[in-house]
């Protein structure tokens, strides 16, 4: 006879397995530091090629602009300081919202799978107890 109980917490497992678990799985096999840091290094690296498009972008919009800035010696090392600052600024921000996102998924994937592993606990106990 099917026990109730244990086809329930095997489908509830099967779930979690099929609705998060994969995910889970590939970020579970991180310790928390270098899941964190991996990702906040793609940030990094996708917020450089960002702020490069813009840049190229205002240097197509404005290049009559640019292009006195580049012959004008003192506007040229003051545009130079003032994008560095905007660079620094925008991968500053980033990298903090990157390393609060990815801690936080982090951490909640491993609520997720502290709790799935409870449940293949109580289904052992089961299974002992049935035997």
């Amino acid at each position: 006879m099917l026990n109730e109980e244990k086809v329930i917490l095997m489908t509830k497992m099967a779930a979690f397995i099929d609705r998060e678990g994969k995910n889970n799985d590939a970020i579970n096999s991180y310790f928390k530091s270098d899941y964190v840091a991996f990702n906040v290094i793609k940030s990094l690296i996708s917020a450089t090629i960002v702020f490069a498009v813009f840049i190229a972008a205002y240097v197509l919009y404005d290049f009559e602009k640019v292009l006195s800035d580049v012959y004008n010696t003192e506007n040229l090392i003051a545009t130079g300081r003032r994008w560095l600052i905007y660079y620094l600024l925008l991968v500053g921000v980033y990298s903090l919202a990157s390393y609060i996102i990815y801690s936080y998924r982090y951490s909640r994937m491993r609520r997720s799978m502290r709790a799935y592993y409870e449940n293949l606990k109580k289904l052992a106990r089961m299974y002992e107890k049935e035997q």
